[in-house]
């Protein structure tokens, strides 16, 4: 080691021989505040850390349940089954029922007399359809018929409706054996040109029990509907035959 090295760690040793000194005679003059201050800062700390622990220990309790008054339960009742209605009524527009029934029942028993139904009417029985008894009381027309060994009844309140404006609304029903009513389909008749015109209003059914039932009318409605286009395709077949007949009777043509 160099004379110069040595002179440099000497007076290193000696910088940090005084710097401890100051310390020691700095903290003896002052070791009492300095004794206050550390105990300050440890109580401090101590009560912050008791504050949290009893915080976490407090028992979580729930907030308890709203009590309802009347009102306020009718309202959240009523909205719940308009809810649930909304559903059905759905289920009854994805099936289309409201179209087939209203389908069977214009073509097949509105204004259709049961005598009327002959050649097709054999033994009682109407392409798979029973009729019992048709009625009119109180100006409601009533067909009680019967369908895969289920009696039902269609009902309408046509008559007992009024006119406006050339435009009148009635309902179609559809009960069962033990009176429930299955379905209440809205509808609409309006007279253009002395003829009158019937749809279904739409917005679903204004009752609706679902069940096995629509789809013994939904495949009766298909069956029906095939038979009767078959009768219209040879109704214009046979006309078509009687025009080819008679112009060639009027012109002189012959085979």
């Amino acid at each position: 080691m160099t004379s110069e090295q040595l002179f440099v760690l000497v007076t290193v040793v000696i910088a940090v021989i005084v710097v401890i000194v100051v310390a020691i005679i700095h903290v003896s003059k002052n070791r009492h505040r300095i004794k206050h201050v550390i105990l300050d800062r440890l109580i401090i700390s101590l009560k912050a850390y008791l504050s949290k622990r009893h915080e976490s220990e407090q028992p979580v309790t729930e907030s308890e349940p709203k009590v309802l008054t009347a009102e306020e339960k009718s309202t959240v009742e009523l909205e719940r089954i308009q809810k649930l209605i909304e559903v059905r009524k759905q289920l009854a527009r994805n099936t289309d029922i409201s179209h087939h029934l209203w389908s069977l029942y214009n073509d097949h028993f509105r204004f259709t007399s049961p005598q009327s139904l002959d050649p097709y009417n054999r033994d009682g029985e109407w392409y798979g359809v029973k009729i019992l008894q048709t009625s009119t009381k109180n100006k409601l027309n009533k067909f009680e018929f019967e369908l895969k060994g289920a009696k039902y009844k269609f009902i309408d309140d046509e008559e007992n409706r009024n006119w406006s404006d050339n435009l009148k609304l009635f309902s179609l029903f559809l009960y069962d054996e033990s009176d429930h009513c299955l379905i209440e389909i809205p509808m609409k008749v309006k007279v253009d040109k002395l003829e009158r015109k019937y749809s279904v209003l739409s917005g679903g059914p204004k009752a609706f029990l679902p069940g096995g039932w629509t789809n013994d009318f939904i495949k009766a409605t298909l069956v029906h509907q095939s038979i009767r286009n078959k009768e219209i395709r040879a109704q214009k077949h046979r006309e078509r035959l009687w025009e080819i007949k008679d112009l060639k009777g009027r012109f002189g043509i012959s085979d």
